[in-house]
């Protein structure tokens, strides 16, 4: 199917001057512009427009003055001919309403860009707030949208985030490791970032020499161990068993508790719990070490 461009010419509206001698000023326009137009006189009209300026003009025709490339003969020789009479008419009702909307609409788009920028301020400051490297905010020289380029956040040395994601110094965090195409960034910019993508890996990077956060497996024991309720037991037969004594388990020695032993050792090995020396008291009547969280381990909880 072939595509048809139609061209459709609106008409132009009815002029609405302010002024009573609209009419003779037209006739008198209209008798002028029979004859041929000269250069001297475009250069009069252009000489007129420049001189009254574009509110005279457009109260003077009754509509929005377009400038006198657009303009008709007859509207041309309508501003000479009401420059001549010294006439100095009030702006049409129309227009003066039309401006009076849309200086209201400006003004509205003037408030919700300072409230975007107010947002994008408190948001970025939170978010400087949760993280724990230092970073510079770069611009997207590439590619440019409504708001204007979109800003990213760049860390101002390598860190990691997760397990062992890596996010190189002076990349955007919403980078993937490996990119083949990496962003066009510029020199670090006084603005807050807004890449809502940069601003969720704040909260998740840190140094590279910087323990990892605590899985959701990790941080469920470590809940346990805060609670006071994993202890080191040693039972009758068999060697000493780590056991959570707030959950019963079918196996053996079940009526301890819930075997933890790998799940605690391996905290233990990060630093982040500790067990006691002495024995104490179980929840359900048995004796054992008592597992607490160190300063690293409540950190790590609590992060």
């Amino acid at each position: 199917m072939r595509r048809r461009v139609v061209t459709v010419l609106l008409p132009r509206p009815e002029p609405e001057p302010a002024y009573d001698l609209y009419q003779e000023v037209r006739k008198d326009a209209e008798g002028r512009a029979h004859g041929p137009l000269g250069p001297q006189d475009l250069n009069r009209m252009y000489e007129v427009a420049k001189r009254r300026g574009r509110d005279w003009c457009t109260a003077v025709l009754g509509h929005s003055f377009p400038g006198i490339d657009h303009s008709t003969s007859t509207d041309g020789w309508t501003l000479i001919v009401a420059d001549e009479l010294r006439l100095d008419p009030p702006l049409p009702d129309p227009v003066v309403r039309q401006r009076s909307l849309q200086k209201k609409a400006e003004e509205l788009r003037a408030k919700q860009e300072q409230e975007r920028k107010e947002r994008e301020q408190h948001r970025w400051e939170a978010a400087l707030a949760a993280a724990g490297v230092e970073v510079t905010v770069r611009e997207n020289t590439r590619h440019t949208g409504v708001g204007g380029s979109l800003r990213h956040a760049t860390p101002k040395t390598d860190v990691v985030s997760g397990r062992s994601r890596k996010h190189p110094a002076d990349r955007a965090l919403c980078e993937t490791p490996g990119r083949a195409n990496p962003l066009h960034l510029s020199d670090p910019v006084n603005a807050p970032a807004n890449c809502y993508r940069c601003l969720g890996w704040m909260g998740k990077v840190r140094p590279l020499d910087a323990p990892a956060p605590p899985t959701p497996a990790e941080r469920r024991t470590l809940e346990l161990i805060k609670g006071g309720v994993v202890f080191t037991i040693r039972p009758a037969r068999g060697g000493p068993t780590i056991r959570d004594t707030s959950a019963r388990s079918n196996a053996a020695w079940g009526a301890l508790g819930r075997k933890v032993d790998a799940a605690v050792e391996k905290l233990e090995a990060k630093g982040w719990v500790r067990k006691d020396d002495q024995f104490s008291k179980t929840q359900n009547d048995h004796f054992g070490d008592c597992w607490h969280l160190t300063e690293a381990g409540t950190a790590a909880l609590e992060g």
